[in-house]
């Protein structure tokens, strides 16, 4: 709500509660006002006014940040509109006239204007600020400042006088606004935009306001962009405040490291830490900003310690950096906190702060890459390829698009399974120079170590493993020189593999995956290389089996994943054993299986992975003829699906080729 509206809502009798804007008691002290003598001074009407209007308008701020979350930027302001639009001498007629618009003409009329404003002709008003005045002419500064045009129609004592004080602004800074007025440009630099902003706001020039906002957009910077986003909040623009928290959000772990954030109040601190949507490598960068926040005036904060790491993914932080930063720590009483909530995390209890578990929303997202093999062309007379095999792990960042090496797997593999469980690696079974094997390891990323576990009951390769309810499921799979139809389950506590049901048939080379308490086992092989295209769903509490809509296609070795609420099967062979370049998803809500759009090459073996809402297909196996010999080569390229788009574009490719490996999204 403007306050040039309000003021006509007084002082012409307008009555403005018709618009919805203000409430009851905002309008008796508009109507109170209005008394029966109206010459009051413009600035105490305009105080009490600009109460009341920010009183309404902060409403559509409250709840902003509840969740931390933000709606789409929107760009509410043009940067381009700060001067005069011109137009070229265009004729218009009809019957009995012929009108001439020209476009200069308007803009040289106020240039001449400044021109008597600056050498103090026919001017009516001077403005007052800091003991100097700004001499102007009243009907020009009425039509160019919603503000002005109140000021001087309301029947307000200013109306009168020919020096009206000014106040809250200053002399330079009303100079400035005075000369867009007249001009329609302004200066803005990095020393005054704020005070220009403020003052731009209390005279309603909006396009100066807009002008300020797009330099701050422009400005923002890790070191500045908290300031930015409280001055925002405090003048209730929501565009740049929207701007200024995404640009934080972005860049949180920079952010963090400035000044700016150390005086952050409470309040605002507990805002961007409990938020899902900043931007962080590893959770304890959120649990490092915390700490500098709370070391940075211990007496005042350390009552806050409990409440701070409260909202910091704790268990996803390495206990031994912690342990770093308890040894470092000076503050007797901080030190017993720490060791409190250590000792509370290690016992796993969170009776002290919650434990946290999921990573945040906009955490990077890594892709591992995991075993797997490498064959190239040519190795002998018959022209079959060589064959090496990875102990390597190939990690993907899909925020920066670049591969890296992480810590390798003891014993390298292909066709091993691979699952998340409480935020370790494990890796299981798979082959070994033609060996199936029945070997576990599990990878800590708070350690950086793998780590042996228990072997399986039995050794397993091309056979399906998932994660469900802190425990992990191994599936079917070549078992010794048969086809295996048992199940194993491990607990991660004892450390155990127990049997324990059977699938309806044995197979291999399936694919399995877990969504929302049962397990989805789909297609493979079963005897005699038939390919299936059934699907399957296993209820671990009940042990019930039940079958839902078969695939399209029947196939096995291909790639799959969960994805939004679908299952993503991704390449594979054919009962021809040709290599697909198809891909089908099935709708849990539908129970439907429905084809999306190809890859852009065929793929057997390929690792699959989902991160950001989007499907990445990594490496495989490619059939390819050489000298009448048919044989598989692995593949390095990696290509990612958007679902919103369908379709298929190439991400940055493996340093070398890979084929059945395995792929997994890790938080760290």
């Amino acid at each position: 709500m403007t306050i040039g509206y309000l003021m006509y809502a007084i002082f012409l009798n307008t009555d403005f509660r018709d618009k919805g804007r203000c409430h009851n008691e905002n309008a008796a002290v508009v109507m109170r006002l209005k008394g029966k003598n109206n010459a009051k001074s413009f600035h105490s009407v305009y105080k009490v006014l600009s109460r009341i209007c920010r009183t309404v308008d902060k409403v559509q701020l409250d709840g902003f940040m509840a969740d931390g979350a933000v709606p789409p930027l929107k760009n509410g302001h043009n940067s381009n509109n700060m001067g005069f639009a011109t137009q070229p001498v265009s004729p218009t007629s009809d019957a009995t006239s012929t009108v001439y618009a020209v476009g200069q003409y308007a803009p040289k009329v106020l240039r001449n204007l400044n021109g008597q404003r600056l050498k103090n002709q026919f001017t009516d008003v001077g403005l007052v600020a800091d003991g100097s005045i700004i001499h102007a002419h009243r009907s020009v500064l009425a039509a160019g400042s919603a503000y002005f045009n109140a000021m001087f129609t309301g029947g307000l004592v200013e109306e009168q006088q020919e020096l009206v004080e000014i106040h809250s602004i200053s002399a330079s800074i009303l100079s400035l606004l005075i000369d867009f007025i007249y001009t329609g440009n302004v200066d803005i630099t990095e020393d005054n935009v704020q005070e220009l902003f403020a003052a731009a706001d209390m005279l309603e020039l909006d396009e100066v306001v807009s002008g300020c906002i797009t330099y701050l957009e422009q400005q923002l910077h890790y070191s500045n962009a908290l300031g930015i986003y409280r001055f925002a909040e405090a003048h209730n623009r929501l565009d740049l405040l929207e701007t200024a928290l995404r640009f934080i959000q972005v860049n949180f772990p920079q952010v963090s490291q400035e000044e700016e954030f150390l005086d952050l109040p409470k309040e605002h601190l507990v805002r961007f830490l409990s938020s899902d949507l900043i931007h962080i490598d590893t959770e304890f960068q959120v649990f490092q900003a915390a700490y500098n926040w709370i070391t940075h005036d211990i007496p005042a904060r350390r009552c806050y310690v409990f409440e701070i790491l409260g909202h910091i993914r704790l268990r996803l932080c390495s206990l031994a950096r912690l342990e770093r930063i308890i040894l470092e720590c000076k503050d007797a009483s901080l030190i017993v906190a720490l060791r409190s909530i250590e000792k509370d995390l290690i016992c796993n209890k969170g009776c002290l702060v919650p434990l946290h578990a999921q990573p945040r929303l906009c955490a990077k997202k890594n892709i591992l890459v995991i075993g797997g093999s490498k064959r190239e062309q040519a190795a002998d007379s018959w022209g079959r390829a060589a064959e090496s095999t990875y102990e390597s792990i190939e990690k993907y960042d899909t925020f920066t698009g670049e591969w890296s090496e992480v810590a390798p797997i003891s014993i390298g593999r292909i066709l091993p399974g691979v699952a998340l469980l409480d935020g370790k690696v494990y890796v299981v079974g798979g082959e070994l120079e033609s060996c199936i094997i029945a070997n576990c390891e599990c990878y800590d990323p708070r350690d950086n170590v793998w780590t042996s576990i228990a072997c399986m009951e039995e050794p397993r390769c091309e056979f399906g493993l998932c994660a469900l309810d802190n425990s992990l499921y191994a599936f079917g799979g070549w078992v010794g020189e048969d086809i295996g139809g048992s199940i194993e389950i491990y607990d991660p506590i004892t450390n155990t593999w127990t049997l324990e049901g059977e699938l309806p048939e044995p197979r291999f080379s399936m694919g399995v995956v877990a969504y929302e308490g049962l397990i989805y086992v789909v297609g493979g092989c079963t005897h005699n290389s038939r390919h299936r295209q059934d699907v399957m769903s296993y209820n671990p509490v009940t042990r019930e089996w039940n079958y839902l809509a078969p695939m399209l296609t029947p196939r096995s070795q291909m790639g799959i994943t969960v994805l939004d609420g679908y299952i993503y099967v991704v390449g594979g062979t054919n009962k021809n054993q040709e290599v697909l370049n198809s891909v089908e998803r099935y709708s849990f809500e539908k129970n439907k299986w429905s084809m999306v759009a190809p890859m852009n090459i065929g793929r057997s073996y390929p690792a699959v992975a989902a991160a950001d809402s989007r499907l990445y297909v990594i490496g495989g196996d490619q059939s390819q003829e050489i000298n009448f010999y048919r044989t598989q080569i692995t593949i390095s390229t990696v290509e990612c699906y958007d679902p919103h788009l369908n379709k298929w574009h190439e991400c940055a490719s493996l340093p070398t080729s890979r084929g059945e490996a395995a792929a997994i999204v890790a938080p760290f």
